[in-house]
């Protein structure tokens, strides 16, 4: 697997901080030399592998899934825990497009979509 990606056509390195099955998150970063500075310069992509989907996000959106990430992580016990809430979390982040994992939508009985799989 390469460690670049190409986004229009600027190149990126990626460094990939979250792997599952179905999800990669990556932090890309830019390598660029030119005259003109692209809009995306830094961030973090997320890959669906089951919906071949990808997102980039950056700015607060890029803050918001990092501060989820590591919310889920201090939340749960264990390494399979975390990975089922943050499978559960990316699952409604990517519906809805919203990463604060404490701000996702609530059902109609009032609880979190993903907040019974990272919520004691």
């Amino acid at each position: 697997m390469r460690d670049y990606t190409y986004i229009n056509g600027a190149r990126f390195i990626i460094n990939n901080l979250y792997r599952s099955l179905r999800f990669d998150i990556d932090r890309l970063d830019l390598n660029w030399v030119g005259d003109e500075k692209p809009q995306f310069t830094r961030g973090l992509r997320i890959v669906d592998h089951d919906n071949s989907n990808t997102v980039t996000v950056d700015g607060e959106e890029g803050d918001n899934l990092i501060y989820s990430l590591s919310y889920a992580y201090t939340k749960e016990d264990g390494y399979e825990a975390f990975k089922v809430a943050v499978e559960e979390y990316l699952k409604v982040a990517l519906e809805t497009k919203e990463y604060l994992i404490t701000a996702q939508k609530k059902d109609s009985e009032g609880k979190s979509e993903v907040a019974e799989s990272v919520l004691h």
